[in-house]
């Protein structure tokens, strides 16, 4: 199953519409639909992170599915400096309501 079957599948079991989704998310619905097309095969970090939230989902379940490559760059550099993915992680979660606005 890929990122956009997943979240397909987790909003209709849900019984949300794109439409309710991008609402409650603030992504918009052509983002939405790009995703579960698959024609978005590399979603905004930020933007999975609302959308996972919405639907319930950790995101951190989505590491099989999805990893941009950026974010391994930036735990690379994370590494570099002594930071342990456990502590970035922590810091995220601290922060999640901040990085989501």
């Amino acid at each position: 199953m890929n990122l956009g079957d997943m979240i397909r599948q987790l909003r209709m079991q849900q019984r949300l519409s794109i439409i309710e989704l991008a609402k409650r998310t603030h992504v918009s619905e052509a983002y939405i639909l790009n995703i579960e097309s698959g024609k978005i095969t590399n979603p905004s970090f930020f933007n999975m992170l609302k959308i996972a939230r919405e639907l319930n989902l950790d995101v951190y379940e989505l590491e099989d599915l999805y990893i941009d490559p950026d974010w391994i760059s930036l735990m690379e550099e994370a590494r570099g400096i002594g930071l342990s993915s456990i502590e970035v992680r922590q810091f995220l979660q601290a922060h999640m309501a901040e990085l989501t606005k």
